[in-house]
């Protein structure tokens, strides 16, 4: 359930705040984190669909976000950053496209290898060339989206959105997870503090 806190953050800004408080890179991050969980929860025995339907949610507000964020940017002028945006997104995308249509072969290769500690994780179910690998390492990038913004402004920070980010961290206790509460918090806190509380 705390994964509808990021859709219903998305949601909520999307209604109610300006484009300027939109982070293109955590945008970014949470698009690419809620596909693989999408896509994890499809394949995961059994399925979860209300966790894929959560994370399908999000890939939809996220992407609403990322469609005003750039409108907002165009609007000002800024169409340099625009492009810099759509070839980021370009890359990104060539890149997610050449290890899902790499990855057998490069996994075939390793397996065929026998090269043994190497050639056993290739091969692994859960291993590095399946979605239960990256779908939990991909909250890593959150967590590194976050810390990338430390100095992010106070007025360009979401409130609804480092909530519900600080909520997900809380609620689960990985190492992974104390990370994106330990960062996702200072900017709740610092977003509390310069709202109300200065």
């Amino acid at each position: 359930m705390a994964g509808w806190g990021m859709s219903g953050a998305a949601i909520y800004d999307a209604l109610e705040s300006s484009p300027e408080l939109i982070s293109l890179n955590m945008t970014g991050v949470l698009l690419v984190y809620s596909s693989l969980f999408a896509r994890w929860a499809f394949v995961v025995k059994p399925q979860n669909l209300l966790l894929a339907g959560c994370h399908i949610t999000n890939v939809g507000a996220q992407m609403n976000q990322l469609r005003r964020a750039v409108e907002y940017k165009k609007e000002n002028g800024k169409d340099d950053e625009v492009d810099d945006i759509m070839k980021k997104a370009g890359a990104t995308a060539a890149a997610g496209a050449a290890c899902v249509l790499g990855g057998p072969m490069v996994q075939s290769a390793l397996v065929n290898a026998n090269l043994g500690f190497v050639s056993s994780i290739a091969a692994a179910e859960a291993g590095p060339f399946t979605v239960h690998f990256w779908a939990p390492m991909s909250k890593w990038m959150i967590s590194g989206a976050s810390f990338m913004e430390l100095d992010r402004p106070t007025e360009k920070i979401s409130l609804a959105q480092y909530t519900a980010l600080t909520m997900t961290g809380f609620f689960f206790s990985s190492s992974v997870n104390i990370a994106l509460f330990g960062s996702s918090a200072w900017h709740l806190g610092r977003k509390i503090k310069a709202d109300f509380l200065s």
